[in-house]
């Protein structure tokens, strides 16, 4: 095995407290890997609360650019995924607000989109319930998109969920349930099966 491809495979093996002490130690390798982990879903999250991709693009340039030059002096995480949504999501808010765009009142993003083809299984993706869905979804608010999205698409706990959008777990708890429960009351008799288990979770 080469040793590029050993170094892959074993970065690939370690849990995210020891890459993150890695990385703070200035492992480039390490870095690479986290950026390259990460990157897309950066983007594809920011697509949902940012319609401008230069801005986007900045955000996500940004973030990797300050950490790495302040790796020293961040403090230790086991849940990269968390570390980077949360330091992305502030970047990103700063950067909507010095460019003076019109943002949403509670959430200060112009918009937040789900897809439903990301959460129905495409054994079950038949077009009636996918456009139900995407109606429903369509019609929550900024924030119940949101915090959708940071529950079941990131797998963020209540307290992860609180920490990124800056309010209390039993708030985040709260606003999960409501949501879902819009969503049950709509689509009772409808909604597959497998997506009412992810609703229930």
């Amino acid at each position: 095995m080469s040793k590029a491809k050993y170094n892959h495979d074993l970065i690939h093996s370690m849990d995210d407290a020891t890459l993150w002490r890695l990385f703070r130690n200035g492992n480039t390798r390490v870095f690479e890997a986290i950026y390259s982990r990460y990157v897309n879903f950066l983007a594809n999250y920011g697509r949902r609360l940012c319609s401008d991709d230069e801005i986007l693009k900045d955000a996500i340039q940004d973030l990797f650019t300050d950490l790495w030059r302040n790796r020293n002096n961040l403090g230790s995480t086991d849940s990269i995924q968390y570390y980077l949504i949360k330091a992305f999501r502030r970047n990103l808010i700063k950067k909507l607000k010095s460019a003076r765009k019109h943002l949403h009142p509670n959430l200060d993003f112009q918009n937040f989109e789900l897809s439903p083809e990301m959460a129905i299984t495409n054994a079950e993706n038949e077009q009636e319930r996918l456009d139900l869905l995407k109606a429903n979804l369509e019609s929550l608010t900024v924030r119940q998109k949101e915090v959708i999205f940071l529950r079941f698409y990131c797998g963020l706990d209540y307290s992860g969920i609180s920490r990124v959008m800056d309010i209390n777990s039993q708030s985040a708890y709260n606003l999960v349930h409501r949501v879902l429960k819009v969503l049950r009351e709509k689509m009772l008799h409808n909604i597959s099966t497998v997506l009412l288990i992810l609703l229930l979770i």
